[in-house]
């Protein structure tokens, strides 16, 4: 299942099981106001995905190629959507992960975990 293609590389396999969020975030101009009887007066212009991930298993390696794609100014990311598998231009803009364990062959990270905004 695609759950997450950024730049052709495919981090589905690395989802933590309920690891994966979405979100609808609707766009309204400053025309949108409440009236005094406080009905809204809404001037809606758009509609943006957010999407939240968390993952685990994943080595040095591959976290440093994550980091690479997410840290570019956009890029397109294909995802599993309420609507279907979708393709659409996101940025990020906060990326973190967890070193686990350190020891001297190597070490062991965990609960990587960021958030994509569509452009």
């Amino acid at each position: 299942m695609e759950l997450l293609i950024i730049n052709g590389h495919d981090y589905s396999p690395y989802i933590r099981s309920k690891g994966y969020g979405w979100s609808r975030e609707d766009l309204d101009t400053d025309q949108t106001v409440r009236t005094k009887d406080g009905r809204i007066r809404r001037d809606k212009i758009g509609t943006k995905r957010k999407l939240s991930y968390t993952l685990c298993h994943m080595g040095r390696e591959e976290l440093a190629r994550l980091d690479e794609d997410l840290s570019q100014t956009s890029f397109q990311a294909r995802y599993l959507d309420l609507h279907g598998a979708q393709t659409r231009l996101f940025y990020c803009s906060s990326f973190s992960a967890t070193l686990e364990t350190l020891w001297d062959g190597g070490e062991s990270w965990s609960g990587a975990a960021f958030h994509l905004i569509e452009v």
